[in-house]
């Protein structure tokens, strides 16, 4: 009788023992369970954008790859710890470890693509603050290129100015009966062809600033001295004597015929400009260089 006792004795220990160990286990079971569902619960928050240099971007970026691979290595310790527990629990508890694992597994794979977009998006954030930097420093290039544009085309507007001078086209007309009075530029100088008298009466050639070349009936081949005659310029001395050689005229029966060398083109407009001032009408009579000219007297022509 004192063994069966004993050996139901042993026997409800063991079953006992047995009761405990597996409330044991499943309370732990339990405890991790909470413990793991309170360190998954819920993903990390979105960050706000912020604005930063493109430096502090790529520094983001590179935080965020490195807290990436972190979690990677933390979610496969997580699954290493599930896969003990699920093959300790019992089945109910492990059908909804299970498909909670499923949940976490697809919401991971979600924040990993988010992740990943937010990475992207940093990285791209970088890249316009770029572009916006280049693009201002190209606006303020531009800006400046066009003021110097803007300056380059005032100077030469303002320089084209300065080199115009107002010409009053001359209209030309019959000299009716005045009597022409001849003039000859050369070397830059005028020159008075012939002497006159009272009431402009010709007296002959100016041998004074001429040089007779040649003669015959058709008439005198003459040369200006280069030292004689009136230079022809700018300064005030030279516009009166000028003025001092057209008053013994009268402009009410005189007009000047004036024959130019191409040396003294440019040389006329002083003349020109006294002539006007003084109210006599001109003949211009351009000729080149070696054309010979002869003075056979004439009357009656064109006038300006």
């Amino acid at each position: 009788m004192s063994r069966r006792r004993s050996s139901r004795q042993d026997s409800l220990e063991l079953l006992l023992d047995t009761i405990c160990n597996t409330f044991g286990g499943v309370l732990f079971i339990a405890i991790l369970v909470v413990l793991l569902l309170q360190q998954t619960g819920g993903g990390p928050d979105i960050p706000a954008p912020v604005s930063a240099s493109p430096v502090e971007l790529q520094l983001l970026a590179i935080r965020m790859e490195a807290v990436a691979a972190d979690l990677a290595r933390l979610r496969q310790n997580r699954d290493s710890q599930q896969a003990v527990v699920q093959s300790f629990a019992p089945a109910a508890i492990r059908e909804q470890i299970v498909r909670r694992h499923a949940v976490t597994v697809e919401q991971e794979a979600l924040q990993s693509l988010v992740d990943q977009l937010l990475t992207e998006n940093a990285s791209l954030a970088g890249q316009v603050e770029t572009l916006a930097t280049e693009n201002g420093e190209v606006h303020v290039s531009l800006e400046a290129a066009l003021a110097r544009r803007k300056q380059a085309q005032s100077d030469l507007e303002r320089d084209r100015q300065s080199r115009v001078e107002e010409v009053r086209m001359p209209v030309v007309r019959p000299a009716g009966r005045k009597q022409e009075i001849a003039f000859f530029l050369r070397y830059g100088r005028l020159y008075v062809w012939h002497k006159y008298g009272p009431e402009s009466v010709r007296l002959g050639l100016n041998t004074d600033d001429f040089v007779v070349l040649s003669g015959d009936s058709d008439g005198l081949s003459t040369r200006p001295k280069p030292t004689a005659g009136i230079a022809l310029d700018e300064t005030a001395a030279s516009q009166e004597a000028v003025r001092q050689v057209l008053r013994r005229f009268d402009k009410n029966t005189c007009y000047l015929a004036v024959v130019a060398r191409p040396d003294s083109y440019a040389a006329f407009r002083h003349l020109r400009d006294r002539a006007i001032e003084l109210g006599f009408e001109y003949r211009l009579m351009p000729v080149e260089t070696d054309t010979p000219i002869t003075d056979r007297g004439s009357s009656g022509g064109s006038v300006q």
